[in-house]
């Protein structure tokens, strides 16, 4: 007689490994899919969905049409090779908890391949949400002046549940700042056309909310988990011309 309970474990466990494998197949097709929209411009947004995102409260005014806003900036905070395949904008608000989540994300894969990607920083503070987001963003600009904006990025996030200006100043020191310059200069409000021109930049290309992401050009919104983003580099840039993985 058949032993019954071995018999439904293994029925169980290749139900069980036909799942994973469909979940595999899935996703897998479901990166090559995205990435071709992303390479032709035909990307449907739809097919790319992340609850990750903090949307706007409500539709701010849009800059003027006429007005010339690209996406990048010769003079933003950038990483990466600017001839690299791949150039990635990002549009970030300080204040956001998907923007910290995606920030951590970017860090480690901006590291990871120097060569295959440009990525460059815009400010997008949304402050009907979070009230010192926009404080926050001059604050990153004004460590940008001395040449250490990204180690102040990674403050910002990490200490992002207080940013009240004696917070911000404490970052500024803990990352070797000239305190009295980055104070005069944050009191002096000189860095907040720079953030309110990313921002318009932002709404002028449809920015409705934080994170949002444009890969050559094609907007994704939402923090991206790190090995599909991993996957998107991958996909989008070729391999050295030795034929070995190029970093």
């Amino acid at each position: 007689m058949p032993d019954k309970p071995s018999s439904f474990s293994s029925r169980a466990a290749a139900v069980l490994t036909v799942g994973v494998l469909a979940l595999l197949v899935f996703f897998t097709w479901r990166v090559v899919y995205y990435m071709n929209q992303i390479r032709t411009g035909t990307v449907d947004l739809s097919t790319f969905k992340s609850s990750s995102f903090t949307p706007l409260a409500h539709k701010p005014t849009l800059p003027p049409a006429s007005a010339s806003l690209p996406l990048e900036r010769a003079d933003a905070p950038s990483l990466g090779s600017p001839g690299a395949a791949l150039h990635i904008v990002e549009f970030a608000d300080f204040g956001c908890p998907f923007s910290k989540q995606a920030s951590s994300v970017v860090r480690a894969l901006a590291a990871k391949y120097p060569t295959r990607l440009y990525l460059t920083f815009r400010h997008f503070p949304i402050t009907e949400l979070h009230p010192a987001a926009e404080r926050a963003a001059e604050a990153a600009e004004c460590a940008r002046e001395q040449g250490k904006f990204w180690e102040y990025h990674d403050k910002l996030f990490i200490n992002q549940a207080d940013q009240s200006d004696a917070a911000l100043l404490q970052d500024a020191q803990e990352v070797g700042l000239d305190a009295s310059a980055f104070q005069s200069c944050l009191d002096s409000g000189q860095e907040a056309a720079r953030v309110k021109e990313d921002m318009d930049a932002g709404l002028a290309a449809g920015v409705s909310g934080t994170p949002t992401f444009f890969f050559n050009g094609v907007a994704v919104p939402g923090a991206i988990p790190l090995d599909v983003f991993e996957q998107i580099i991958l996909q989008a840039t070729p391999p050295a011309a030795n034929g070995s993985a190029a970093p």
